[in-house]
């Protein structure tokens, strides 16, 4: 059986706690579905910054959040890295349909002028479409990153994470990769 692909547009209180990903001619659809925290959505980073980094036209990325309710720091961050990486291109963002709790969480870290306009949508999913997954949790270079581009974007959150950072660096210096689960 091949992976998950995502049925449509599901209602945000039945949607499962996942990342989806999908491409078609307008570009790069990711989206986020439940509750997304580090352990979701880390394996995005790769798959999307190597289709940014191809040679030709900067794709066009688009993050539905219709059937997100919940995003932790590192989804931000990634968000905000992805973003980085697009405007170097010469491209931006979008953010699809964002509920009131991620716009709140986007507001309370400084971040709501910063991103792309949000756009009510809809944007219907790429055919395909699959579940982005993995077997192994986030490294710390990993949540480093992400943490450190989110910083790097607002006042707010460099606040907030400045010791999560700090952490962070230590574990990266002393070779542990992987943060312990518990």
């Amino acid at each position: 059986m091949g992976r998950p692909v995502y049925s449509g547009r599901m209602a945000a209180n039945n949607a499962p706690d996942a990342i989806f990903l999908g491409e078609d001619e307008r570009g790069i659809w990711i989206g986020a579905s439940g509750h997304v925290r580090a352990l979701t959505c880390f394996p995005l980073r790769d798959s999307v910054l190597v289709r940014i980094d191809r040679p030709g036209p900067s794709p066009r990325v688009t993050v539905d959040l219709s059937a997100c309710l919940y995003m932790d720091s590192t989804f931000v961050g990634l968000v905000v890295a992805i973003d980085r990486a697009l405007k170097r291109a010469g491209a931006r963002l979008r953010l699809l349909a964002p509920g009131p709790a991620c716009r709140e969480i986007l507001a309370q870290l400084g971040l709501e002028g910063i991103l792309a306009a949000y756009e009510p949508g809809p944007w219907p999913v790429p055919v395909g479409a699959a579940l982005v997954s993995s077997d192994r949790p986030p490294s710390s270079e990993f949540l480093l990153d992400v943490h450190e581009a989110l910083m790097e974007a607002s006042g707010p959150a460099r606040e907030k994470f400045g010791l999560l950072k700090a952490v962070l660096e230590q574990r990266v210096a002393r070779g542990r990769g992987a943060p312990t689960q518990g």
